[in-house]
């Protein structure tokens, strides 16, 4: 970059936020120079567009009109610094993660902006003296509001980067370390590095030690120049003079003209000061001669975003900013182990509480008796009753009584046998020929349920059912009739897959073990960023140099290093301490079971770019669980399901992939049977889109639009 041309060139440039009846207008038609190697001090009531201005400096906005040229190019451009290590950017809000300690947040930007470990020691030890600093193992959640800014000041300076951005550097800075502060601003843009500082303060006065001075207003610059200049043209005693009389000029100027005024000559038209910059080769390098005069407005609709994201996610993420985002995420792990060690242990709980709680067979379940029989048939029924599963109360001689009972809710029903069941039993298999409805009906055990519990309900007449067969077995047995007689005619042969008495937790088993990691998964990812968003943290990674996808990658490794820990010990619960049957090949099951996790992961991805508060993210996370697990055929199979929400069913990310868990544990299968396949494929299929969607969002998010 020739340094006798402008470090930021700012032509005609506008931004506005919302649309509609919402639109807000932030900049209209603005100009800025700012020279190489001098300071430039920008001054303005807060929500004039300070702020806003920086960012599309520093490339974090993308801009509705106008050109923008720093050092050179076009901020964001490709092998451009900016953003990136050519740009230090002091935000308002001091932006540092809290659980770091002062070493660790300039090791992780010092790693994202290339510098080796030797480097950021020797600029850690002059940051620390520079800055008066406590020790470089304070944490940062210990260091007053006054240290914090230090610190992020600190990371700004940290790589003497070419451009210096800071917004309020010196709010509620001690004033003899405000005075260093500026001092060493001098000392850097007029060493060898010829450092270009823009520097916003609400003390006016302090921006006289600038070389430049921007006034701003309403998203319009009123006027630029020297500070002594300024006081000079306008015949005022101060900058602040200065300042307040632009602001009344303005003021009076828009009631009869409202657009930004005319700075000087140079600057009077976008169009042509664009055209005439192609023509200059002090202002711009050829390579972006032809993007000041192509991008007067560049494409930034939803099919651009949606191709600049394919783009950028295929692009290889650099190595070295993927370690300091991964160090990054452990320490923050590190530093809440008791958190780790929750999350380590969650999904084993939960598949231990389903093992334990969901499949059995209700016992001791009150049941009223009334057997009027005059025989011994009803009492020998009776006692082949299953006691585990009945609490039975025979102390009903009135069957009102017993139903009294019922419908007080003290039992699930009453079995109820008549006065002449023995005999009306024997003559329904002597003479059958004859029979009446009455005889019938006298040699038959009644059932009277409370059937508001369908599963209770069904277990009942289940075992009322064997213990009947088991009964008649043995009356067949004392009349010398062979007991196979009792059984219904249909014989249960072995099966094709799975055993005799299947077990509603092994049908569950599988989706349950798939659904947990997810979900969790899902949660554990949905806050990702909404801390970094608000706390401003995550742009100033962005600022740094960082790509989404990186950041995003980075957040992958890091929970898949925890889901694995969490799968492992989850499969051992499952598996090996409650036996849930696994037939095929278990490195099918791992594989799956951690694709599932990624597409979890993927999801709370999407939450987490698109939310920006906590509570927002929570009730989307738990907005999409709670469909996905009643269509997905977790709780009930989706044979069940209506036909037309059985599209919906399998267009979710979990319904084929609980297909093919079950397919490989309980029938055997391999990769080579359709339904095994294709759970994975699916899957996949989602997770690459869900990371892909989340990385768009992120950009249009960050990007202002």
């Amino acid at each position: 970059m020739d340094e006798q041309s402008p470090a930021v060139w700012v032509r005609g440039v506008g931004k506005h936020y919302g649309s509609g009846k919402n639109k807000l207008q932030v900049m209209t038609g603005l100009n800025m120079t700012v020279p190489h190697g001098a300071i430039y001090g920008l001054l303005g009531p807060s929500g004039c567009g300070k702020t806003t201005l920086l960012r599309c400096i520093i490339g974090r906005l993308n801009i509705d009109y106008g050109n923008i040229v720093v050092l050179g190019d076009t901020p964001g451009a490709k092998n451009h610094g900016i953003p990136g290590n050519m740009v230090g950017y002091m935000p308002q809000d001091t932006a540092l993660y809290n659980e770091f300690s002062i070493l660790d947040t300039l090791m992780y930007f010092g790693r994202l902006h290339g510098m080796d470990r030797r480097e950021i020691k020797h600029r850690t030890k002059f940051l620390l003296d520079f800055l008066s600093l406590p020790s470089r193992r304070r944490l940062i959640k210990e260091l007053s509001g006054g240290q914090k800014r230090r610190v992020s000041f600190a990371v700004a300076l940290l790589q003497e980067p070419e451009l210096l951005i800071l917004d309020e550097p010196t709010v509620g800075v001690d004033p003899v370390l405000r005075e260093k502060i500026w001092s060493h601003l001098m000392e850097i843009t007029q060493g060898s590095h010829h450092t270009t500082v823009i520097i916003t303060t609400h003390y006016i006065e302090e921006a006289r030690q600038a070389d430049v001075v921007g006034l701003m207003r309403n998203g319009c610059l009123l006027a630029e120049s020297a500070p002594a200049d300024l006081m000079l043209q306008y015949s005022q005693p101060s900058l602040e003079d200065v300042f307040l009389k632009l602001c009344r000029d303005d003021e009076n100027a828009r009631g009869h003209h409202p657009q930004c005024p005319t700075l000087n000559s140079d600057t009077q038209d976008f169009s042509h000061a664009a055209i005439t910059a192609m023509d200059s080769p002090d202002l711009c390098t050829s390579t972006t001669q032809l993007t000041l005069s192509v991008h007067h407005r560049a494409p930034h609709g939803f099919i651009h975003v949606l191709s600049s994201s394919v783009v950028e996610c295929c692009t290889c993420p650099k190595l070295t900013n993927m370690a300091a985002l991964i160090i990054k995420n452990l320490t923050i792990m590190k530093r809440n182990l008791g958190f780790l060690l929750f999350e380590f242990m969650l999904p084993s709980i939960q598949i231990i509480l389903f093992c334990l709680c969901i499949g059995k067979d209700p016992y001791d379940l009150n049941i009223g008796i009334v057997n009027n029989d005059h025989g011994p048939f009803g009492g020998w029924f009776i006692q082949r009753l299953d006691n585990r599963t009945f609490h039975m109360k025979m102390n009903y001689s009135d069957l009102n009584e017993a139903l009294s009972d019922v419908r007080a809710g003290n039992s699930w029903g009453v079995i109820h046998m008549g006065e002449n069941f023995t005999s009306d039993l024997v003559l329904r298999f002597r003479n059958m020929s004859s029979l009446s409805n009455d005889t019938i009906s006298g040699g038959s055990v009644k059932l009277n349920l409370d059937m508001t519990n369908q599963q209770i309900s069904l277990i009942i007449q289940e075992r009322v059912a064997e213990a009947f067969q088991s009964f008649m077995s043995f009356v067949l047995e004392l009349a010398d009739l062979p007991p196979g007689l009792a059984q219904l005619p249909i014989q249960l042969e072995d099966p094709v897959f799975g055993t005799r008495h299947p077990s509603f937790t092994n049908f569950m088993a599988p989706a349950i073990i798939l659904s947990t990691t997810f979900f969790l998964a899902t949660g554990l990812t949905a806050l990702s960023f909404i801390m970094e968003k608000k706390e401003g943290l995550l742009d100033r990674s962005l600022v740094a140099g960082v790509s989404s996808v990186e950041i995003m990658l980075s957040h992958v490794c890091t929970q898949l290093m925890v889901m694995v820990v969490q799968v492992g010990l989850l499969l051992v619960f499952a598996l090996i301490v409650f036996k849930v049957p696994y037939n095929g090949p278990l490195i099918w099951v791992i594989l799956l079971v951690l694709l599932q996790g990624f597409c979890g992961m993927a999801l709370g991805l999407v939450i987490s770019a698109a939310c920006d508060n906590e509570n927002s993210a929570t009730q989307l996370a738990l907005g999409s669980m709670y469909p996905m697990l009643l269509l997905s055929g977790i709780i009930w199979p989706v044979e069940a399901i209506p036909h037309w929400l059985w599209y919906v069913s399998i267009s979710l990310p979990m319904t084929y992939a609980g297909e093919a868990m079950r397919c490989v544990l309980s029938r055997g299968w391999s990769m080579l049977n359709m339904p095994v396949w294709r759970g994975y494929v699916v899957t996949i299929g989602w997770g690459a889109g869900l990371l892909l969607l989340a990385h768009i969002i992120m950009k249009i998010s960050s990007n202002g639009h």
